[in-house]
């Protein structure tokens, strides 16, 4: 493990925990278009801090990924990490005083980082789990949830303490276990498993018990979101053509299908009350970021113009979106109200 100390307010200066994962795409045998792939400036989804003031992401500014915060009300820029690795996909902790992101760095001792794969969608490079990739917080901040690459070589999902250390596995097997993420109240785990032979969406307690299968298809089931209520997921899959984007009960009941559309929707965000879902979909041509109801209804885009508006981010109290946008060439960090109103441009 690694530390650095950073400004996080202008009043006290917590710790920043560092644990050495690394991001990948490709993991179920997904296509692969041309070569890998770095931006020069963003490429990972911002990540806001609980009290809304800031927005962390990942930006190459130097030849690699390191992880910064900017305030949204100065525009003031701080560097957390700084090393030769690509670090990316912060995840702030409950209490807004630490951030666990992945890395690349190399690990002498096992469960071992993944290999760094990226893949194009129709002119956009990314990966298909927005938020699959970040580290996840327990509610009560002191564990941890991540995929390792096993001594096996497979993908497994551990727990660990914020420090990073105490790791053990939640699941054992020749399979590749991927994206945990904690429900609201911190009982169950949400992961993705390819152990029937297809990427599906899983659930287990979050001691590892009760591994049980959400979806059943043919196709790809990604992306899973927990409802803020716990109560609902969102995903999305290719089931009946390009990816839309579904809804189920958290015991994979009342499946639901929510868009319909022969793009490409993907990145499904809850509102922070439930009651709406953001979005991107690349239906006009370019990705561009839409919101509807949680049943699907009154379907509003955010964003338009002749370049990519994507993987939009809704503040803590559901006021603001930060999202990415290509609009001067490579991925840059944008910040709009939630009706896609007084745009700005937060990172250059």
């Amino acid at each position: 493990m690694s530390y650095t100390n950073r400004m996080m307010s202008r009043t006290h200066f917590p710790a920043v925990l560092c644990y050495f994962l690394a991001f990948l795409a490709g993991l179920f045998g997904l296509p692969v278009y041309g070569q890998v792939y770095l931006p020069q400036t963003l490429h990972t989804a911002p990540a806001w801090s609980p009290n809304g003031h800031e927005i962390a992401f990942a930006a190459s500014y130097g030849g690699t990924f390191d992880i910064y915060t900017v305030d949204i009300w100065t525009s003031r820029h701080q560097k957390v990490s700084n090393h030769p690795a690509n670090d990316l996909y912060p995840s702030w902790a409950p209490n807004g005083r630490w951030i666990s992101y992945y890395s690349d760095r190399p690990s002498r001792f096992g469960p071992f980082p993944p290999e760094r794969v990226l893949y194009k969608v129709r002119g956009l490079y990314e990966n298909y789990a927005r938020d699959g990739y970040r580290p996840s917080w327990s509610v009560d901040g002191r564990t941890i949830a991540a995929h390792l690459r096993s001594e096996r070589g497979n993908y497994e999902i551990y727990l660990m303490d914020r420090r990073g250390r105490n790791r053990r596995p939640l699941t054992e097997n020749r399979a590749t276990d991927v994206h945990p993420k904690f429900s609201p109240d911190g009982s169950s785990i949400l992961f993705i498993s390819d152990r029937d032979y297809q990427p599906e969406i899983y659930v287990m307690d979050a001691d590892g018990r009760n591994q049980t299968r959400l979806t059943w298809s043919d196709s790809f089931d990604l992306d899973p979101v927990w409802s803020p209520d716990g109560q609902q997921i969102l995903f999305i899959s290719n089931r009946d053509g390009p990816f839309d984007i579904f809804v189920m009960d958290r015991d994979g009941s009342n499946l639901i299908r929510l868009t319909n559309s022969p793009s490409i929707d993907m990145a499904p965000v809850w509102s922070p009350d439930g009651s709406k879902i953001l979005f991107s979909s690349n239906r006009s041509g370019y990705f561009d970021l839409y919101v509807m109801n949680r049943d699907g209804s009154s379907l509003q885009r955010l964003t338009s113009g002749e370049y990519h508006e994507y993987y939009g981010s809704w503040s803590p109290r559901g006021s603001r979106i930060a999202y990415l946008s290509t609009e001067h060439g490579d991925p840059h960090l944008f910040l709009m109200n939630a009706d896609g109103s007084r745009k700005r441009q937060l990172t250059r």
